[in-house]
Formats: structure tokens, C-alpha cells, sequence
């Protein structure tokens, strides 16, 4: 490993356990094993980064744009089924310490985004990119006839809170806390294509 990806590597830990207020430049040098001037040569400031830890982390959300190549030709409850399943593959994180971090990572960002600006735009712009692919592919399944006129932008972020929080919930308290991870999905994908609300034979008729 580089310098440059030792320094991303205790950025995401430093950051995550100091907040980003409290994760000094020096902490970061110290924890990567590297002169601080080194860290300022390679990413010029502490807000620097901060971005470039997020884009080190991006492959989950870069390879959205990759899971939406889907069969034209099956119903949309197979379609997301397909886009669900590949998406908590991409998601799971087979380090452990560093997915960790990770989720310590992203609920500082949450936090210091309240009161830091800086932050928050970092934070917004990571989120996009998984918001933003999302939401476009929800606009042509509504353009073809396959979804209801609804906000592809709300469908987007259910989609997307659900496969986090499932995946903070089994780094929490393991993987098998949500019992069998096809079956979960299979059970997330029906309510989310289906509703919760009953509807009455004597409706559908």
C-alpha cells in the first residue's frame, strides 16, 4: 500500500472516530505512519481530504449505472428483485474493520453536517450518486406504463434507506440478525412493489 492510500485508509478511521472536527491532520499523519507535510503535499487540506476519502469509497454507488442493465422484457417486481439483490452484493464489504469504519464514517458525516457546511455539501454530493441513477431508472419504468406517476426521487431514497439500514443493522448484530438475506430482499421488494394495504377481490375485478 502507498502513501496515498495509507492516508485514505486513516483518514476513514480517524474521521470516524474523531469526528471531523476533532481528526487533526496530525492524527492522520501519526495513524497512516507518515510526515504530515507528506499528507498536505498529497491532498493540500483536511476538507481535500475528506472529498477524496468518500470518492476512495465510491465503487458502491460509481457501480449503480452497472446494476440497471436489466432484461426489457420482464415485469418490474423481477426487474427490482434483480437490481436489489445485485445492489446489497455490491454493498457487502468482506473487511469487516473497514466496513466498520465505514458506517462510524457516514454517521459523522450526518452529524457534522448539521452544523458544518463543508461537510454537508461532501455528504450531498456522495449521496447523489446513488440518488441520482436510481431516480432516473424509476422515470423510465413511469414512462413505460411499469410504475404509477410517483416521485422517482421518494422511490429512489426508500430503496436506497432500506439497503442501508439493513446493512448497518448486520454489521450491528451480524449477518444472520435479518435471518435469510434472499428472502429479506424477496420480502422488501414485495412490499415495495405491492404495498401494505390489502386490496379486496371485488376491486381488482
Amino acid at each position: 500500500m502507498n502513501a496515498e492510500q495509507r492516508i485514505l485508509e486513516a483518514a476513514l478511521k480517524v474521521f470516524a472516530s474523531e469526528g471531523y472536527t476533532g481528526a487533526t491532520t496530525r492524527k492522520i499523519a501519526e495513524e497512516a505512519n507518515v510526515a504530515e507535510v507528506t499528507l498536505f503535499r498529497k491532498f493540500k487540506s483536511k476538507e481535500n481530504l475528506l472529498k477524496e476519502v468518500l470518492n476512495n469509497n465510491r465503487a458502491v454507488f460509481a457501480s449503480m449505472e452497472d446494476l440497471f442493465q436489466i432484461q426489457k422484457d420482464v415485469d418490474l417486481k423481477t426487474e427490482l428483485l434483480f437490481l436489489g439483490k445485485n445492489f446489497a452484493k455490491v454493498m457487502k464489504d468482506k473487511k469487516r474493520d473497514r466496513k466498520s469504519h465505514m458506517h462510524m464514517f457516514m454517521h459523522m458525516l450526518f452529524e457534522e453536517g448539521k452544523r458544518r457546511q463543508e461537510v454537508a455539501e461532501v455528504l450531498s454530493d456522495f449521496l447523489q450518486m446513488s440518488i441520482k441513477p436510481l431516480s432516473k431508472y424509476f422515470e423510465s419504468q413511469i414512462k413505460t406504463g411499469k410504475m404509477r406517476n410517483i416521485n422517482p426521487q421518494t422511490a429512489a431514497l426508500i430503496f436506497i434507506s432500506y439497503f442501508g439500514h439493513t446493512s448497518m443493522l448486520r454489521e450491528v448484530f451480524g449477518d444472520n440478525f435479518l435471518g435469510d438475506s434472499d428472502e429479506e430482499i424477496e420480502s422488501f421488494i414485495d412490499v415495495f412493489t405491492n404495498g401494505i394495504i390489502k386490496v379486496d377481490d371485488n376491486e381488482t375485478r
